[in-house]
This record gives C-alpha cells, sequence and structure tokens, in this order.
C-alpha cells in the first residue's frame, strides 16, 4: 500500500485547487489556500459545475472563517446565482462590497442578479457609488454599458460606448457592446461596419480574429447583398473554425457560389448541409 505521508503527497483534489487558485490575486491566493479543507471541496465544486455541493461547502466554511474581510462570500455568492438563488447572493453580495468596495469581481456578480432580477436602476446605484478611482474604469464602464442593454435602453447604452471610444480610444471590448447595440437597434449596416473594423484591428496587431465577430460580419454582409469572393472565403474559414454550425456556413457558401453562376459548386455545397442537417 503506498504511503500517503510521504512528502509531496496531495489529497485528491489538491492539485486542481492549487492550479484554480494559481490565477488569482496573490492577496486571494494567500487568503483561500488558509480557508482549510471544507473551503477547498467547495471552490472545486463550484468550479466543476456542482452548484448544490458548491453552496452546501462554501455556506459550512463561511462558519469556519468568520472573518468579516473573508473572500468566501463572493464564491458562494457566485454558486447561489448558479442555483437562481438571486437574494441571497445579493444579501451576502451587499456585505462582501462593503468590505471589498474595489472587488470588480464583485460588481460583476452583483450586477449579474439585478439584471436577473431586472432592477437595473439598482445595477446604475452600484456602479456610479463605486469608489471614484474606479467610476470612469473600463471594467465599471462595461457593466453599465450592458446594464442599459439589459434594460432594453439601447440608445443610451450606443451613447455610452461612442463617448467611452472618442475619451479614451480604441477597446474591442467596447466596440463589440456597441456592435451588438446596434444590431438590437436595427442599425445593421453600423454593426456590419463595426464588425469590419474589429477585424481590421485585430489583423493590423496581429491577433487571431474571433469567429464570432468572422460569422456576424460575415452574415450581416450576406444579409445586406454582398456576395463577393471575400464573404466566401470568410464563411470558408468558419466551416474550420467553428464545425458545430457548417450547416449554416455551407448554406451561405451554396448561395454564394448561386450568385456568382457556379452552379456545380452550389449544388455540391447545398448537398453538404444538407447531409449534416439530416444527420
Amino acid at each position: 500500500m503506498e504511503n500517503t505521508e510521504k512528502a509531496g503527497y496531495q489529497e485528491p483534489g489538491e492539485e486542481y485547487f492549487a492550479v484554480l487558485c494559481g490565477s488569482l490575486p496573490e492577496e486571494m491566493r494567500k487568503a483561500y489556500h488558509s480557508y482549510g479543507k471544507t473551503f477547498r471541496a467547495g471552490y472545486v465544486a463550484l468550479n466543476q459545475g456542482d452548484f448544490e455541493l458548491a453552496a452546501a461547502k462554501l455556506s459550512h466554511a463561511i462558519g469556519e472563517n468568520p472573518s468579516p474581510h473573508s473572500f468566501i462570500p463572493l464564491e458562494l455568492a457566485t454558486a447561489y446565482l448558479n442555483l437562481q438563488k438571486y437574494e441571497e447572493g445579493r444579501a451576502l453580495l451587499e456585505g462582501f462590497m462593503k468590505e471589498h468596495p474595489d472587488s470588480m469581481q464583485g460588481y460583476h456578480l452583483l450586477c449579474e442578479i439585478f439584471w436577473e432580477i431586472k432592477e437595473f436602476d439598482q445595477a446604475q446605484e452600484l456602479l456610479l457609488s463605486c469608489p471614484e478611482e474606479l467610476v470612469d474604469s473600463l471594467p465599471i464602464q462595461l457593466l453599465r454599458g450592458e446594464t442599459l442593454f439589459q434594460a432594453k435602453r439601447y440608445q443610451e447604452a450606443e451613447s455610452l460606448y461612442l463617448d467611452y471610444l472618442q475619451s479614451s480610444g480604441w477597446d474591442e471590448n467596447i466596440a463589440r457592446l456597441l456592435a451588438k447595440t446596434y444590431e438590437a437597434l436595427f442599425e445593421k449596416e453600423k454593426a456590419r461596419d463595426l464588425y469590419g473594423e474589429i477585424m481590421r484591428q485585430c489583423r493590423g496587431c496581429g491577433v487571431r480574429i474571433d469567429t464570432f465577430i468572422k460569422q456576424r460580419y460575415a452574415d450581416l454582409c450576406f444579409e445586406s447583398g454582398k456576395y463577393s469572393t471575400d464573404i466566401l472565403e470568410l464563411y470558408l474559414s468558419l466551416v474550420q473554425e467553428d464545425p458545430d454550425n457548417k450547416a449554416h456556413y455551407y448554406k451561405k457558401i451554396s448561395q454564394i457560389h448561386s450568385a456568382q453562376g457556379n452552379e456545380q459548386e452550389a449544388r455540391r455545397y447545398q448537398l453538404f448541409a444538407h447531409e449534416l442537417k439530416g444527420n
């Protein structure tokens, strides 16, 4: 029987816990390692999607670590959010934010809860009451814009994003949300052009273009009657990058070939699309 007392032995889940903690800020990482086995089991369960077990373990861990400065409420609130226990999560986070007013994770989680319970004004009040040094930060502006979007106040969201781009310069995260807002406003040409600009910025920096951006640009170009070879090539590349949606891309490729007068290729890709839909 293997001697579990030997140096370097780790209990099951301990190595995974260490990996999870590795990406945390130093203060949180040290705290998480100090909270004990019950917290460790709850945190691992949370990251494995077992939210019931996570909630049970993390609730117990709070009792074992009663410090008001603890980060455990943040993780328990995450479990509650996934269990749709919004009021329990809200109560935990509101207490947590009093002790950690600079926690961006706390702002994000509490906003998610406010969005779920349709308390959009509460979310805006929360974000506007954060410490002065955070009010104009990118993460807070992203949350403010998403709050407006969730409340279907699309024109206000558009204004916020445009003001940010004008005052602070290009940011892909803001641009993506602005493009999404344009789509909600049925301003498809603006959305298409902005997705195209995001792609150009990525190419200019040598950064891989996100598949979603590429798909939205291609689809909006297609909807506006653009059946160029460039759009055809985009769809061909998406077949490789996003195989789960091959049928959609094959259909578009077939239609572009047909519009270009290449009926043989149009039929071939139409057959590919039909075969996938039949499976």
